[in-house]
């Protein structure tokens, strides 16, 4: 049943939350995604409404105002973006246009704003707000354990949340998944206690926590389409869970039909987050019908990018059904995978014995010894962790961005692992009390119980934390390690970080003014690799190899005809510079031996 979280339960979940805000500080030398690179032009432009709003709110509130500074990046909300810009802008360290004139080439309109607390970089500051929410993320994660699951559990849950290197990675980036991550993750949490148990009165923290509900919905629609899922999980787990409950018979002349208490979420659902969604994204300000219509129309039709899986390129419809689970049980650690199969098997016994139990009185035995769980608690909890992945899995939508597109379904699976580790305890419980009195005193208890949580966090932990800068290509053990990428053909990486990478060997080989091009690498991630001083402002960024001195190629199987042109046209046989970890190359650097426009 439901456990009230206490202050210490409060601590040690904000100690790890801390924690993990550490890890990712400590880590912020991770290249610019493209995804990314387009929303720090974005965050930018949104930015400057800010100023418009304190100087002229009537002004800033208009059609024009809107249209001018809103209109870049549409196809997503504005929350995400505008509060990176607000970070931008509060903490950035701006270039000053009067020292540096040639700055103004890298700002939206030239015209670079003033520095206010100047405490970070313009890109750590424009990540701030997603390194924070990530790191919240981990102590919701930590604390619905213990509310839901037990302390055990939930302390495995939000380590092995914490010890995810994909979505470690994507925690450091001022883009959307791991936010709409979170608020996922807090929308499920307010309905589940907005929801009384069955049977139970309905109580004002109920009524709170279903405002909440519409609340933290409205942030998360805000964030990124993939919470528009999450209401009919909601009404199917409802539907299911009460489905005892409804009843349609014959009285009188007429049926009468008998449902059972509607949660009061489903009309916060219904009041609440419309009104959150339409008043933080001003795109609907004006006409909200006609940019819905277009915004769910993009996404209904969106471009399909190809995927290389195992050792096939999909081009196009149908994808493998089987993708975003065989993916996961590949880049998700694999102890953490262990203990996720652990924890699914005991809570399907769990359901099998109670299921059973109904109908023979031999089962109740077994069901009266079964961990004490709130009804639905369970169904809820995987019905969250299952949809995220089962859209993915449909054939005909698009099959892209390595792992991130379901990677709101990745916590709840941690906290299913974190059943899992109960298991394992359990398990050592029981052998301890068959070695004798020795074995099974509280003090070994404790020690065991340690050690196991060191021995199944401490390798998530080592391949998160040796995997900072290239998260997107990490491939667990039972996978074979990165290896898997040549051997398997697999994908090898996702967003033109790599980049990074050679921005050292192009800072201090290249000659002065060369040519280079960044392939993967978007302007906008160029632009802020010079805002930030990681690359020359000399380097001439260019998009055709015709005009390139050198060529950064980023290993993706759909682009292996670039590089061929690169190693043909420039009459050239090996890279100049090759970024390979455990030896499985992700960018090589290809240099022309021949000046532009001469027979070699």
């Amino acid at each position: 049943m439901r456990v009230a979280p206490t202050r210490r339960d409060a601590v040690v979940g904000a100690a790890l939350a801390v924690l993990h805000l550490a890890f990712l500080a400590s880590t912020l030398d991770v290249g610019f995604s493209r995804d990314e690179s387009f929303y720090f032009n974005a965050a930018e432009q949104y930015a400057g409404w800010y100023d418009l709003l304190l100087k002229e709110p009537g002004k800033a509130l208009s059609k024009e105002a809107v249209d001018q500074f809103f209109a870049y990046n549409g196809e997503h909300p504005a929350l995400p973006k505008m509060l990176y810009g607000a970070s931008w802008r509060l903490f950035g360290r701006m270039h000053d246009p009067v020292a540096e004139p040639f700055s103004r080439a890298w700002y939206f309109q030239g015209n670079p704003p003033d520095t206010l607390l100047g405490w970070f970089s313009e890109s750590t500051a424009m990540r701030l707000p997603a390194l924070l929410l990530a790191s919240f993320l981990v102590f919701a994660v930590y604390l619905f354990g213990v509310e839901f699951l037990g302390r055990r559990a939930a302390l495995f849950a939000a380590l092995g949340w914490m010890f995810q290197p994909h979505a470690f990675w994507h925690s450091h980036f001022a883009c959307f998944d791991v936010p709409v991550t979170a608020m996922w993750f807090l929308s499920a949490w307010a309905f589940l206690k907005s929801v009384p148990p069955p049977g139970a009165p309905r109580t004002r923290s109920h009524v709170r926590w279903a405002l909440a509900t519409g609340v933290m919905l409205g942030l998360a629609l805000n964030t990124k389409h993939n919470a528009f899922f999450f209401p009919p999980l909601a009404f199917v787990w409802w539907a299911w869970t009460r489905r005892r409950e409804w009843s349609l018979r014959l009285e009188g002349a007429g049926l009468r039909l008998r449902i059972p208490p509607v949660p009061l979420a489903f009309f916060a659902m219904l009041l609440v987050t419309p009104a959150v969604y339409y008043l933080l994204w001003p795109k609907l300000w004006h006409d909200p019908v006609g940019h819905l219509k277009w915004y769910l129309s993009f996404h209904a039709k969106h471009e399909y990018y190809w995927v290389y899986y195992f050792g096939t390129l999909y081009t196009k419809p149908p994808f493998p059904l089987p993708f975003p689970f065989v993916m996961s049980a590949m880049t998700i650690p694999g102890t953490t995978v262990l203990l996720f199969a652990a924890g699914s098997l005991r809570l399907l016994r769990e359901w099998v014995v109670r299921a059973a139990s109904r109908f023979a009185a031999s089962a109740s035995g077994l069901a009266s010894r079964l961990p004490v769980r709130e009804p639905g608690m369970v169904l809820f909890v995987f019905l969250n962790f299952l949809i995220p992945f089962a859209v993915i899995a449909h054939p005909k939508v698009p099959h892209f961005g390595g792992t991130k597109h379901w990677l709101h379904g990745v916590p709840f699976a941690c906290l299913m692992a974190g059943v899992g580790f109960e298991v394992l305890l359990d398990g050592l419980k029981a052998l301890a009390d068959r070695l004798g009195r020795a074995f099974s005193t509280k003090g070994v208890r404790v020690a065991g119980g340690a050690l196991a949580l060191l021995l199944f966090v401490a390798p998530a932990a080592y391949d998160t934390l040796t995997h900072t800068a290239d998260g997107s290509s990490y491939y667990n053990a039972f996978a074979g390690g990165r290896a898997a990428m040549g051997e398997l053909g697999m994908q090898r990486e996702f967003w033109g970080n790599s980049s990074y990478s050679a921005l050292g060997w192009v800072n201090e080989e290249l000659p002065p003014n060369s040519r280079v091009h960044f392939h993967d690498t978007t302007w906008d991630a160029v632009r802020m690799y010079w805002r930030d001083g990681l690359l020359r402002r000399d380097v001439i960024p260019v998009w055709d190899l015709g005009s390139a001195d050198e060529l950064l190629f980023h290993w993706h199987k759909e682009f292996t005809d670039i590089e061929a042109e690169a190693r043909d046209d420039w009459r050239v046989d090996l890279p100049a510079f090759v970024s390979a970890p455990d030896g499985v190359p992700l960018l090589d650097a290809w240099r022309r031996e021949t000046p532009r426009g001469k027979t070699p």
